[in-house]
């Protein structure tokens, strides 16, 4: 009988130790990456150019950068419209305290007799078709406001305001410049002797010299102002009607009637009293007397027309001149604002384009406001 066959004792093998070996790198690799803090890796910092002065910024002085410059031009927009309204008003009102003076010019007219008959010829022309209406507040506008004074006092409107705009805007974009350098000088480096591919790079002097060539559009052309570019007569006259209408309708009609009546019965009296002769050399005296007689009585129911309405006339005309200037003021600023409006558009395109940080991090492309992407569709 065979006996069963013996297995025989077999001590652990170094496969033990190779697997404790194993937990225990396991183990500190764990424990590595628990305690070592993780590697940032930070994108390469643009090279910012800014008169010929070369910078190394980061992403929160691009951040920063973005932020005041848009912000600072913005502002500069706000301050270019106050501006603008100053110089309409001082300008304006030079030209509308002028004409306030010449009131008392056009009223004396208008109380004269030859004003007197001049309104009755035109009205008669008028009545027939023969003559624009109108004709009393065309008169008003050309003594207030003479043509040529109240061309050339717009075109020194138009011309000083740009100056100022200009000087203006000059001014901002030192202080922007000035407040740059101040942030960026501790990040200054020596100019690179050659271009680094790898590194962003954002030239601001590219922007500056965008943003002059946007304001030479905005404010190098002539304003467009509208009706208070036109001719005065064009302008003034219907605004002055309304005050010229205040001698006009039932009442000045009944006025004139009365005057005609007391005129043709003082005419006869006259004639009739100093040449009571007849013959043809009476007839002759009769019409010679009652012009006389009528001139007479014309100036003296003009001096009683004037005593009583000269002084409502007057308010009238001056509410009228009120009236159209913070018209042509409405104008004129709303002719700047758009100007202003457009520039600060430009402007912030341009900060668009030039000073996103994401945009200004892109290795191997430059951010300069002169040469956009292609996929910012810019000009």
């Amino acid at each position: 009988m065979k006996s069963a066959p013996t297995v025989p004792f077999e001590r652990p093998s170094r496969s033990w130790a190779a697997g404790l070996a194993v937990v225990a790198a396991a183990a500190g690799l764990l424990s590595l990456v628990r305690t070592v803090a993780p590697v940032d890796w930070h994108a390469p910092e643009t090279e910012i150019v800014l008169g010929g002065i070369h910078y190394r910024a980061g992403a929160d002085d691009l951040g920063w950068l973005e932020t005041f410059t848009a912000q600072h031009f913005a502002a500069g927009g706000e301050a270019a419209r106050a501006l603008v309204v100053d110089e309409i008003d001082a300008k304006l009102d030079g030209l509308f305290d002028e004409a306030h003076a010449r009131l008392p010019e056009f009223l004396d007219w208008y109380y004269s007799l030859r004003g007197e008959y001049s309104r009755i010829a035109m009205a008669a022309l008028e009545a027939a078709d023969l003559s624009e209406p109108g004709y009393l507040a065309a008169r008003a506008a050309a003594t207030l406001f003479p043509e040529q004074t109240w061309a050339s006092r717009l075109a020194a409107l138009e011309r000083d305001a740009a100056d100022r705009l200009a000087a203006h805007y000059a001014g901002v974009r030192e202080a922007w410049r000035g407040e740059v350098e101040r942030r960026l000088a501790p990040r200054r480096v020596p100019a690179p002797l050659a271009a680094d591919a790898a590194r962003p790079r954002l030239v601001l002097d590219d922007f500056l010299a965008e943003t002059v060539q946007r304001e030479r559009q905005a404010f190098g052309t002539r304003m467009s102002f509208g009706a208070a570019a036109a001719g005065v007569g064009a302008v003034a006259a219907p605004a002055l009607a309304r005050a010229a209408a205040v001698r006009g309708g039932r009442a000045a009609a009944a006025r004139t009637a009365a005057r005609g009546a007391s005129r043709v019965g003082a005419a006869a009296a006259s004639g009739a009293a100093v040449c009571a002769p007849g013959g043809p050399v009476a007839a002759a005296c009769a019409v010679l007397a009652g012009a006389g007689a009528w001139l007479v009585t014309d100036w003296a129911l003009l001096r009683l027309d004037e005593r009583m309405h000269r002084e409502n006339l007057e308010r009238a005309f001056d509410d009228a001149l009120r009236r159209f200037r913070a018209e042509v003021e409405r104008e004129l600023v709303a002719s700047f604002d758009a100007a202003v409006a457009a520039h600060a558009a430009a402007v912030a395109g341009e900060i668009s384009r030039s000073f996103v940080p994401a945009r200004a991090g892109r290795p191997g492309q430059s951010a300069a406001a002169g040469n956009p992407h292609p996929e910012d569709g810019g000009p």
